[in-house]
């Protein structure tokens, strides 16, 4: 039997994303491509994407179960997180939860520190059905 995520490890990621209008398509399909190889094989307990067509902004949130998640993740989707990256910028990623030092210092150096905060959780809950 598998354990149930607990929510006082759980993360949540919301990333959002300047995309080119002149590739808007190619970026869109990259997205489509990358979380259907997140569906069927990453770690993600959730993921869920936002398109603002009108700004040129993507906001995507992602929920995992640990630090641990994350690195699986990053592990093996680097390939799609690639082709997504290529038609975008990240404007501001917000990382809700602590992560393992090792996630945080990914997340600092991919990103850059003027560009992330990190905001402990306090309280929670989920329900995964």
């Amino acid at each position: 039997m598998s354990e149930t995520p607990r929510p006082e490890h759980a993360i949540l990621l919301r990333n959002t994303m300047a995309f080119d209008r002149e590739h808007a398509a190619e970026f869109k399909q990259a997205i489509h491509d990358a979380v259907q190889f997140a569906r069927q094989n990453a770690p993600q307990l959730m993921v869920q994407v936002f398109i603002d067509a009108d700004q040129a902004l993507c906001y995507s949130f992602q929920l995992y179960k640990d630090s641990d998640a994350i690195l699986r993740h990053w592990e093996v989707s680097d390939p799609h997180i690639a082709a997504v990256m290529k038609h975008c910028v990240v404007k501001r990623m917000e990382v809700y939860g602590s992560p393992s030092e090792a996630v945080r210092n990914g997340i600092l150096a991919a990103v850059g520190s003027d560009k992330v905060t990190f905001t402990p959780e306090l309280v929670g809950y989920y329900h995964l059905r």
